[in-house]
This record gives C-alpha cells, structure tokens and sequence, in this order.
C-alpha cells in the first residue's frame, strides 16, 4: 500500500516529467523549465519600492533540514526585524514564500547570487500586535510544520521570510522586506555527506634573522584575550569533541611563541635599539591551551613559515620541510613530539605551477589542498566531484583535497567579523545538500577550510563548524579519517597555469634573498662550515624561510622590510672583512721580486679563510702577479699580507688588491694601489742590452762610412804617383800626362 504523500511526490515526479517533455530541450533546460513553468501558475507577491524599509535578520531555524517524511514535526523560524525609515508601520504580519526546489549545483549557485521567486505562500502567517517604530528592532517567532511547507521533493528548498505592514491607510498592506532561506529536504535519507575542516591557525612572521627579537609586539595581541589567534583557538575548543579539526599550523609560529615565553624573554625593535617584550605570559598561555586541545584534534605543521611556494620555485629558490634543529627541540613539548609536517600542505591561492607540484611532491608532500579552480574541466551541471582526488606528477604521485569555491565564499562571509552567521549557514547546509541530490545512493565527501588568516567570532565558527554535523544527511570526518576511508573521484587534469604571478611575494625581493643565500653560502665556506660558522650564520636560514613566506602576499611592505633587513645583516657580516685603504699614496718595488703589500682587516669575533690577490689595472704590462691563495686572518686583527709578485718593467703604474670568499665572492671593496718599480728586470736588461748592441752597431757603421769616405778623398786631391818623371821647362803636367797617354 502507497502511502498519501509518495502517492503525491510519484504523481509530482510524473508532472515534471510531462512538463519537460513538453518543452523543447534546446530551448529550456528541463529543471529549470518546470520551476519557471510552476511559479507561472502560483499567486506571486510583487515587490514595492519599500522593500528595504525593515531589515529581516534570521537568527535560527529549527531544524535546519526538516524532515519530509514527518509531516507534524515543528518548524521554527526566528528573526529580528528592524525598521530602516522614520515611518511607524502596524498591521504587521510575518510570512513565509515558498519557491520551486532547487536540484542542480549552478541552479543552486545563481539562487545564492539571485534568490528566485518565490511564489507560494505557505499557511499560516504571523500576525503582530502593535506597531514597528522607527529604529525599532523585534524579535520575532514565526512556526510552523514540515507538512505545511510543503516539502514534496528531494531538494534545496527557497523560502523568503517576508513582513508586510501598513503605513499610509490608503496605500493598504505593503511588502516591507524579505529575506532568503535555503532549505534543504529529502523524502528518502541520502547517503552521508562527510564533511572534514581544516582549521588554520597561522599568523605571518615576526622575526628576522635573530631567534630572539621581534619586528615588532603584534603577536602578544594576536594570543591575547580577544587577539585574533585567541578567537580562532577558542572556536576549536567550543567544539573539542564533537568534530575533530585539523589545526594546521606554521612552526614559526609556534617557536615564536616558545621563545617569548622563555624564561630569559624576547626583546622588541623600537627605534635604532630594542627595548623588553611583554607577551610572555599571554605567549605561554595560548601555548597551553593548544596542548591541552590538540588531543581532540589532529594538528599538522607547514613548512617553516608557511613558504609561498609557486613564488619561491618560480624565483630558482629551493625550501625544505625539515625543521632546524634548534626549532624542533623547542617546540616539541607543545607537541607531545608530534611533526606529521607531511600530512596537508596548503599554496596560498589553491593553485600550483607544475615546478612547485614537481617541488612538492619531490619533497615528500603526500596531500595537497587546492580549489577546484585549479581544476576548471569540471561541469557545474554533472555530477560534483568529492573533494579527494589523486595528483600525479612528474616526482610521483600524491592526493589532492579540493575544496569548492561556492562553499569557500560562504564560509568565509559567516566568519566575517560582525556577519550574522545564521542565514548564511542555511546556505551553506544547502550548498552540501547539492552534493547529495546529485546521487543520494553513495556517500559524499566535502572538505571545507575559511581564510587563511581567519578571523571570527569563536560562537560564530563553532556553531557553523557543529552544523555541518547536525542533520540526518551530514556527519563530520577528521582529514586522517578520510585519506584512509575515501575513495578518490576524477576532477580532470590539475591546471598548473591558473597561478596568478602578479598575486605571488615579490619577485624582486626574491632575487634579493638569492643573493642573501648565495652571500651565505660563501661566508659558509670561509668560515670551514663549523661551529663557528653556526654562530655566526646558523639563523639566517630561518631568516630566509621568514623572508619567503605567503604571509607577504597579504603584508607586501612588511615583507620588503624583512628582505632589507636580511640585506643589511649580511652585508654587516660580509664588509667585517676587507682591505685596509693604505695610508701612503705610491708604493716602491726596489727589486724584481718585491711582493705587494696589502692589508687585511677582520672584525668578525671568527678566524676566516679569504683569498688575496692582485691585478694589473688598465692592461698594464711587465707587471706578473702569482696565483691567487687562500690566507688564514685571526678573529679580530688586521693581518699584512706580502703578495710575491714579478716586475718586469721601470717606472710607475697601478694595480688592483681584492680580497673574496674561498669559493670567489668578494669582500669589501677593491683597492688601487700605486707602485713604482726602481729595479730592472729581465725584460728591462733585455731591452737595455738590445738597446747598447744597436747602439754600438750604429756608431760601428758610422765609423766604417767615415774611413771610407777618408780614403776616397786622397785619392783626388793627393800628390802625383812616384815614376811619373819631372816635367821639363815649359811643359805642364797636363800635356805630359796626356802625351804619355797618347
């Protein structure tokens, strides 16, 4: 025997069914055709003018899901209308408007942006004695039954809470205001819808390079009574018990608070000095509360100080989740020992480039929150995927927890500070509803985590927390539960483009904390990477973890003025060692092999191994400097450092002294230093003699040429040659010549 009100929902069913087929399909989805067509054919009230002269607040509904299948059972609706003008209304009445059941996510989604008509009006209005003044709040109870609402279909239920009133007789009986209330049904319980909450606790950085001074006192308020930290804790404690959390948590954090609670204290920058923190009381307190709830809950670490990780990868930068140490021993008894840092990482912005995916999984994260706007393949009209779902990648594969944007937006404007939660969370009860509708013949999962920094009413988020558990269709799950219970769903290939650059950390201080690393690195290794370099240089990879931080994504000039300070510690620590400017302008080399001489100063409380060498400036010649090697300065001295050197050339010119790191990287500034070479050297003996032999040459032809021309001379101008006879009277020696020639 069919009872009265299947008979009904069969015959409902039959009538959509007729309704569509009598709709083309190309013109009008089907669902949606049968709501338009329905509320056609449904008395409607039509909206006035002076629909926002009263305010209708919804502070409860009970319960939040009514039961379809228990016609009697008591609906009640409270709210707090409030009037808006400087009229006086009377004849108030209080009403509900029921529209057509919503069964499609985007049906759902365009309802929330624009809530339907609702033309329905269910029995039984509210009528009010007395008048509404101006500014006037009250509070109202309007009830009801589920048999009256009228809840035939499996669903998402639109009602409007409507007050109608009078304020000028002859107008008559006027809409004042209204609002929306989604209420889910369902004729036959669904599968469970299970819902996990990830529940940040995280708060951006408040050191730089030393463990204990602070940029400033901020945190001592956030953990203070009514701080932000405070509420946010206090809201996972109002629901110990009853929903396990997963408490993600940066571990800078928490060492910060270690440190401000330690016996010696922290110190505050004020100004160019630093003056006592005050917080270590309030510090050790939220400490304390944390390890007394966390065995209600499960609490996961981040990477240190919660790096932005598509930046970071983007900038060639590298992060590691491996804690210092130091770090670890220090926050360990808050955590009973517990560091499950691999079980949830969370990118600021749910998206992920295929590097940082690479990064990740590569660094041995195993589950990773993301939106699906990272996955964009998805239909809003098939079937919603469950929130797990694997993520491969080119360094293995790991699991994806994606959470829904349409439930991301609701949550986050329940928490709002001041919001009045209620009717938003009947919305969001509606949006995991949905989930359900789709297909009540299997179980769903849902994962669901506000803001990053959240900020709320701890009565606000317990109440929204415990009533995604309250109905008979929904239950809480904790994150580990799931991993081990749920089956993964398809969401299509993870788009690794979607990442907004322009939203990351600054790329320009991410080459700045490069060079800070690269910096490091070197004094490392001038230091022999000992104990003595752990003092000086072991806080700077914290500092650096800080500098990379997503907290700078929502703070940008807190997080520039970390980078300059990491600039200017380790600029502080690399100009400790340099070259001395000497003294006297022009230095002599009295031989060929005079070293230079240079001096080395260091003023770091460590001895430090650096190279020394010189250069000849601007191409110099004849100037021969040896290979450069590394020399040992003291802590605390000015060393002389007496460079070999060969000179193979007379006179003044210039070279250059550099100091650097064991592996190149300079220290200080270079200094020109001004020689003048009194000795010769073999090139300059070479170039003499060469000089001497053509000398002697030149005056050897010269002489040669002289006697030459001598001889030649004589011979013309000379005496006549012997046996040539004398000349009688008369006769010239022309005449006698030429007679004996003839």
């Amino acid at each position: 025997m069919i009872s009265t009100r299947r008979f009904a929902a069969a015959l409902g069913v039959l009538a959509i069914t007729l309704l569509s087929a009598a709709v083309p399909s190309a013109a009008v989805p089907s669902a949606a055709g049968f709501q338009r067509a329905h509320a056609m054919a449904l008395p409607r009230t039509q909206p006035t003018p002076t629909l926002s002269s009263v305010s209708v607040t919804l502070n409860r509904v009970t319960p939040r899901s009514p039961d379809a299948t228990k016609p009697s059972q008591p609906v009640t609706f409270v709210a707090t209308l409030t009037n808006n003008t400087d009229s006086t209304y009377s004849d108030l009445r209080v009403g509900l408007q029921r529209g057509l059941p919503i069964t499609q996510p985007r049906l759902l989604t365009e309802a929330i942006s624009t809530p339907p008509e609702t033309g329905f009006e269910v029995p039984g209005p509210l009528r009010l004695a007395g008048q509404l003044l101006p500014r006037q709040s009250v509070t109202v109870t309007y009830r009801t039954t589920s048999g009256a609402l009228c809840l035939c279909y499996n669903g998402v239920y639109p009602y409007a809470v409507v007050v109608h009133g009078v304020s000028d007789p002859d107008a008559g009986s006027v809409e004042l205001g209204r609002t929306q209330v989604l209420l889910p049904s369902f004729l036959d319980t669904p599968k469970t819808v299970t819902v996990g909450w990830v529940w940040p606790l995280l708060d951006k950085p408040h050191r730089s390079v030393d463990q204990n001074i602070f940029t400033d006192e901020q945190l001592a308020g956030e953990v203070g009574p009514g701080g932000r930290l405070d509420r946010a804790l206090e809201a996972a404690e109002l629901v110990a018990g009853q929903v396990r959390l997963t408490l993600l948590i940066d571990p800078d954090l928490l060492d910060s608070l270690t440190v401000m609670s330690s016996p010696s204290g922290y110190r505050v920058r004020s100004g160019s000095g630093t003056v006592p923190g005050t917080g270590g009381r309030l510090a050790a307190e939220w400490l304390a509360r944390l390890k007394k709830v966390k065995a209600k809950h499960d609490v996961v670490l981040t990477a240190y100080a919660d790096p932005d990780v598509n930046a970071v990868t983007r900038a060639g930068l590298k992060w590691s989740t491996a804690l210092d140490p130091q770090v670890q021993a220090r926050i360990a008894p808050t955590l009973d020992g517990d560091f499950s840092s691999d079980l949830l990482t969370w990118p600021a912005g749910g998206a992920l480039t295929s590097k940082a995916l690479d990064a990740l999984v590569g660094g041995g994260a195993s589950t990773i929150m993301l939106s699906d706007a990272a996955f964009p393949g998805a239909d809003q009209d098939q079937q919603p995927a469950d929130a797990l779902a694997s993520l491969p990648s080119a360094a293995g594969e790991a699991m994806a927890l994606v959470t829904n944007t349409g439930i991301e937006n609701t949550t986050n404007q329940i928490l709002r500070p001041g919001a009045t939660p209620q009717n938003a969370q009947q919305t969001l009860l509606a949006q995991l509803a949905i989930q359900a509708e789709q297909d009540p013949s299997r179980g769903h999962f849902v994962v669901i985590a506000p803001d990053r920094y959240v900020d709320t009413s701890p009565q606000a988020a317990a109440s929204t927390i415990l009533a995604t558990r309250d109905t008979s269709w929904s239950r809480a799950i904790s994150i580990r539960q799931a991993l081990r219970t749920v089956l993964p769903t398809d969401h299509g290939a993870l788009q690794t483009n979607v990442e907004n650059p322009s939203a990351e950390i600054s790329p320009s201080g991410l080459q700045k904390i490069g060079q800070v690393q690269q910096a490091v690195t070197s004094m490392n290794e001038a230091l022999h990477n000992n104990d003595a370099a752990a003092e000086l240089l072991g806080a700077f990879n914290n500092g650096i973890h800080r500098a990379e931080s997503s907290a700078w994504r929502t703070y940008p000039a807190e997080g520039a003025s970390l980078v300059e300070n990491l600039e200017g510690r380790i600029d502080q620590i690399t100009s400790s060692v340099h070259l001395v400017q000497p003294a006297v302008g022009t230095y002599s080399l009295s031989s060929a092999d005079s070293p230079v001489v240079v001096t080395v100063s260091n003023q770091l409380p460590k001895p430090v191994t650096v190279r020394v060498g010189v250069a000849a400036a601007n191409g110099v010649i004849g100037f021969r400097p040896p290979p450069v090697e590394t020399q040992t300065i003291p802590a605390r001295s000015i060393a002389t450092i007496r460079i070999p050197t060969h000179v193979d050339r007379l006179g003044k010119f210039r070279v250059i002294a550099r100091v650097s790191t064991p592996d190149g990287r300079q220290l200080g500034q270079t200094v020109t230093l001004n020689l003048r070479a009194t000795s010769i050297g073999t090139i300059s003996k070479i170039i003499t003699i060469v000089a001497v032999t053509v000398l002697i040459l030149a005056l050897l032809r010269r002489l040669v040429r002289r006697v030459r021309h001598g001889s030649s001379h004589r011979n013309r101008h000379g005496q006549a040659p012997a046996g040539s006879g004398a000349s009688g009277p008369g006769t010239s020696g022309t005449e006698t010549a030429m007679g004996a020639t003839s």
